[in-house]
């Protein structure tokens, strides 16, 4: 049954998590399918935000679980989004990542954060939070653009790093 296809994830070394994402086709059946297939992604590996690259989907669309929220209205589906700004104060934060099973680390980035972008029937939609939700959409939105979450360490940190990548890339693990 299309739109219900759990993806697998793509882990550090894929060269799909290094593009940046072109623009989807807003309203298109293709682009629903791949919301759905997407959010059963989520669903089954238990994150909060998916970017398409992260399964190998060359587009600009993010599913988001917004963990702020009652669990019925958790979904929220960005296509095509544009941060426009970032707000606050730089704070430090530990992320995770699908595409790095098991791996946490305090990454530092703005508060707040401002996104256009469309729902899933082509709606102009605009988004400011200050606080978790910014976070994960700042998160999602580098990977559309080719950023992972060790760009955003520091040097040492990410020195300290290298075995657990370098073991990421040769065996493309897929983690618990």
């Amino acid at each position: 049954m299309p739109g219900r296809f759990v993806e697998p994830i793509r882990t550090y070394g894929a060269a799909c998590l290094r593009r940046r994402a072109e623009p989807a086709a807003v309203g298109a059946p293709e682009t629903a399918d791949l919301l759905d297939r997407m959010w059963a992604t989520l669903r089954r590996d238990g994150g909060v935000g998916l970017a398409a690259p992260q399964i190998g989907v060359n587009q600009r669309v993010v599913v988001i679980r917004n963990p702020e929220r009652p669990a019925r209205d958790q979904r929220l589906d960005l296509v095509n989004p544009v941060l426009t700004t970032t707000f606050g104060e730089q704070a430090p934060f530990e992320e995770g990542c699908l595409s790095f099973p098991g791996l946490y680390f305090k990454v530092w980035r703005a508060s707040g954060a401002v996104v256009e972008f469309l729902d899933r029937d082509g709606r102009p939609c605009r988004l400011s939070d200050e606080g978790l939700l910014a976070r994960i959409v700042l998160h999602e939105i580098d990977h559309l653009d080719g950023v992972l979450y060790i760009d955003r360490v520091g040097i040492w940190q990410r020195l300290g790093l290298l075995p657990r990548l370098l073991w990421f890339r040769l065996t493309g693990h897929r983690g618990n």
